[in-house]
C-alpha cells in the first residue's frame, strides 16, 4: 500500500509517517519544505511541491492507495485575520484537488485532520460527541468543516472514500515551540529556558490532549477501516487544565515556572474534551500515552531545540 502525505515534513506528518511506515506502507511526503536529510529515515521519498497541485506530485510519488491531508497554510489566530486568504488557500485548495482527482479517475481514500475543537464551537454539553452540533466560532473551523462536507459530496457523487479524524490537542516530538500554537511545546520550551509562561485567567482552563504517536495509530486504524462511519473523534480521552501542564512541567523538571498572568479571554470555553468512544469501538483505536509521560517525551526532545 502506497501513502503520500500532505504536509509530510511537519510536526503531525513525521508522525503520522513513521506510524504508516511501521505497518508496512510505503509512505511518500509531500511538502513545501523537505525534511533534513536523514531526519525521516522511515520515508520511500519526499517531493517538494505544492500539496493542492496533484499534477505537480502524483505520478512522481507512484500514485497512492492513501492520502493523509494535513496541508493547512492557518492556525485558528491567522486563519481569523485573513479569512478569505484561509479559505482560498485550503478550501479552494482542497477542492482543487478533489476535481484533479476526479479527472484522472482515482480513487485513493483520503483521511483528513480535521479540528475536534474548532469545528465544534463552545461546548453545549461534555465530552463532545460526534453528533455535537458544529458551529464554530471562528474561519479556522468554519473552513475545516467546510472540507469536511465537501469530502462527503465528493463520496456520495464521485466515490472517492475519505474518512475524517478531528483531532484535539497534539502534542510531542517535533512540535516547534515558536509558534502561537500548541502550549505544551511552548510552556516547555520556555520553561527549559528559565522563561515565563503566559497564563490567561486563573489556570483551570481544560483541554484535550493527546500524544501525537497515538495520532499516528489513530491514521493507520482509518487508512483500514472497513463501515459506514466516515467521522471520528481523535483525543485523549481525558481533560487537563493549564496549571496540570504547568505543575508537571516542574514535576519533570524539578523547578518552579514562571506565571505571568493575563485576565481571562471570554472566547475560551473552561472545558473542552472530546469523547472517543466512536474511535475506540470503531476503529479498535485507544490512545496509549500516559499524560505525564508523554510531556516527558516532549521535553526530552525540546532540550535539542534552541
Amino acid at each position: 500500500m502506497r501513502c503520500a502525505i500532505l504536509g509530510g515534513a511537519g510536526f503531525l506528518g513525521r508522525h503520522i509517517g513513521r506510524s504508516m511506515a511501521a505497518e508496512g506502507m510505503a509512505v511518500w511526503s509531500v511538502d513545501r519544505m523537505l525534511p533534513q536529510p536523514g531526519s525521516a529515515p522511515w520515508l520511500a521519498g519526499e517531493v517538494q511541491a505544492d500539496c493542492f497541485d496533484l499534477a505537480s506530485w502524483w505520478d512522481r510519488v507512484g500514485g497512492a492507495d492513501v492520502i493523509v491531508h494535513l496541508a493547512s497554510s492557518t492556525v485558528p489566530a491567522t486563519a481569523s485575520e485573513d479569512p478569505v486568504q484561509d479559505a482560498q488557500t485550503n478550501l479552494v485548495g482542497t477542492l482543487r484537488l478533489l476535481q484533479a482527482l476526479r479527472q484522472k479517475g482515482a480513487r485513493p481514500r483520503l483521511l483528513f485532520a480535521s479540528s475536534g475543537g474548532a469545528v465544534y464551537g463552545r461546548p453545549q454539553f461534555v465530552p463532545l460527541s460526534e453528533t455535537h452540533p458544529t458551529m464554530p466560532m471562528g474561519a479556522y473551523g468554519a473552513t475545516k468543516l467546510a472540507i469536511e462536507h465537501h469530502l462527503r459530496i465528493e463520496e456520495a457523487q464521485h466515490g472517492l472514500p475519505s474518512r475524517i479524524l478531528r483531532l484535539s490537542n497534539p502534542y510531542g516530538e517535533w512540535q516547534q515551540p515558536h509558534g502561537v500554537q500548541g502550549v505544551i511545546a511552548v510552556f516547555a520550551h520556555r520553561a527549559l529556558h528559565g522563561h515565563s509562561v503566559d497564563v490567561w485567567g486563573d489556570g483551570s482552563v481544560v483541554r484535550d490532549f493527546v500524544y501525537a504517536a497515538d495520532v499516528g495509530r489513530a491514521f493507520v486504524s482509518a487508512a483500514r477501516h472497513e463501515g459506514p462511519t466516515r467521522t471520528f473523534n481523535v483525543g485523549g480521552g481525558t481533560g487537563h487544565s493549564v496549571n496540570d501542564i504547568i505543575h508537571t512541567l516542574e514535576r519533570l523538571l524539578g523547578k518552579a515556572v514562571e506565571r505571568r498572568v493575563f485576565p481571562a479571554r471570554p472566547f475560551d470555553p473552561p472545558v473542552n474534551v472530546l469523547d472517543i468512544q466512536r474511535a475506540q469501538e470503531e476503529l479498535l483505536w485507544t490512545p496509549a500515552m500516559a499524560f505525564e509521560e508523554g510531556v516527558a517525551m516532549s521535553v526530552q526532545w525540546l532540550r535539542t531545540v534552541p
